[in-house]
């Protein structure tokens, strides 16, 4: 009953979830015929690396703020209605990142760009690259720079833990479904759809980088889906806190 009931409550953001699914679906497809060691529009990948920043360490903050803003703009709410959601998503957000370190350092999967470099056989498998130190990953790398868009290389050097699942898929679906669902709450269509391509545009840019495969998107998808649904709304002591703070 209670699952049933936290379904119901959070049909918004998992509706928007399946549909990023589903549209990341064809997608991925395309992006398995992928060379990585072919040239490349460069300016494309530029706005496609400036793109997954925008999930990345570089940009969540900005990221955050711009949704807190534009999902809170004119909308009225009480307090306690803020704080829930406030603490919901922070509850989310620690769950949710915590979890992807962990399931990383449990499957230790290769990311995509070391079948490339063993492809181009400056390794000799893709699992080899995480026996080197950082800066020996730094010098394969650097044997393979002239085959490969400066802007993808780059991205590699920045990320050269494990593939799954995705982290910045993780933070995307996670604003999805989290502000998403509040959008469609607030019938704003239209800006839930602009959130939904944008998440769908960061599983691209993953994809398209060499950083993921289909199935680093899809179990940054499951988690955040299945993190959402258990994960209360409300909680019985923010109203308590509240209170303290505002007699003081």
């Amino acid at each position: 009953m209670l699952l049933k009931q936290r379904l119901h409550d959070q049909k918004s953001g998992l509706t928007l979830l399946v549909l990023f699914v589903l549209i990341l679906a064809p997608i991925s497809a395309a992006c398995m015929r992928l060379d990585f060691l072919q040239p490349t529009n460069e300016k494309l990948a530029q706005a496609l690396s400036l793109l997954t920043n925008s999930a990345g360490k570089e940009g969540v903050v900005f990221t955050l703020i711009l949704l807190l803003l534009w999902t809170g703009w004119g909308v009225r709410a009480s307090k306690t209605e803020w704080l829930n959601k406030a603490i919901q998503l922070g509850v989310l957000l620690v769950l949710a990142m915590g979890l992807k370190t962990g399931i990383k350092a449990l499957t230790e999967s290769p990311r995509p760009y070391t079948e490339a470099m063993t492809q181009a056989l400056v390794l000799p498998s893709a699992e080899h690259f995480y026996k080197l130190d950082t800066e020996q990953k730094l010098a394969v790398m650097n044997e393979i720079a002239a085959r490969v868009s400066p802007t993808r290389l780059a991205n590699w050097k920045k990320e050269m833990d494990y593939s799954f699942p995705s982290g910045h898929t993780v933070f995307a679906t996670l604003c999805l479904v989290f502000f998403g669902g509040i959008l469609l709450e607030q019938q704003r269509r239209i800006s839930a759809a602009v959130l939904l391509m944008w998440s769908c545009s960061i599983g691209f840019s993953r994809l398209w980088l060499g950083m993921h495969r289909p199935a680093d998107l899809l179990g940054a998808a499951l988690l955040v889906g299945l993190l959402y649904i258990l994960v209360p709304r409300r909680y019985a002591f923010s109203t308590k806190l509240l209170s303290r703070v505002q007699s003081r």
